[in-house]
């Protein structure tokens, strides 16, 4: 009965979707990275400010919704005392998530949140082995749609949340970033 009731429900919720226009939407992005946690207070151990560089692509379903895969890889060098001190650690997040977008002519801000998970590694020293965590993503941001064009200019600020539980430590984390890009969009119906 349940498996019916979905069904149904998913059936009912296609039907006004499928006459809507849909685009797929393309973005490319670079910025910083920050943490707004350290990895603990004594021995002091904690990430200094980095980079992002990632890239989304997505479909709008509607006026207002979308979801979207990401990926985002970010740079952070560690400093402080013990094993981790004079590295950079690195993250690769991918996901997916919801994006709520409240059009407003040019300027169209944008919520959103979603799930993934995180792969991080140090290169030097190696303070612990590769490993992957699951994550939650959220943030919020805007597109600027330069007139008479596909391409938007975007701004956003995203967080991402999981724990880290290893080379000694454990936290969970709350790693921002900040990031401006470029967006295209593509019809695929009208």
């Amino acid at each position: 009965m349940r498996k019916l009731s979905i069904t149904v429900a998913l059936l009912l919720a296609a039907a006004p979707l499928a006459g809507q226009r849909r685009e797929i939407v393309v973005s490319l992005y670079g910025g910083g990275a920050d943490h707004l946690a350290d990895l603990q207070p004594s021995p002091p151990a904690w990430f200094m400010p980095g980079y992002a560089l990632g890239g989304s692509v997505g479909v709008q379903l509607n006026h207002n919704w979308g979801i979207h895969g990401d990926f985002t890889y970010t740079r952070n060098p560690v400093d402080g005392s013990g094993d981790m001190a004079g590295g950079d650690v690195n993250r690769f997040f991918y996901g997916v998530h919801a994006e709520y977008r409240y059009p407003m002519g040019k300027w169209n801000p944008f919520l959103f949140a979603g799930l993934g998970a995180v792969s991080i590694d140090q290169l030097f020293p190696e303070a612990f082995d590769p490993t992957t965590r699951p994550a939650a993503m959220f943030g919020g941001g805007v597109y600027y749609q330069i007139p008479k064009s596909r391409v938007e200019i975007m701004g956003e600020l995203q967080g991402l949340t999981y724990n880290w539980n290893m080379a000694g430590f454990n936290r969970n984390m709350l790693d921002v970033t900040y990031v401006v890009g470029v967006a295209y969009r593509f019809d695929i119906k009208k």
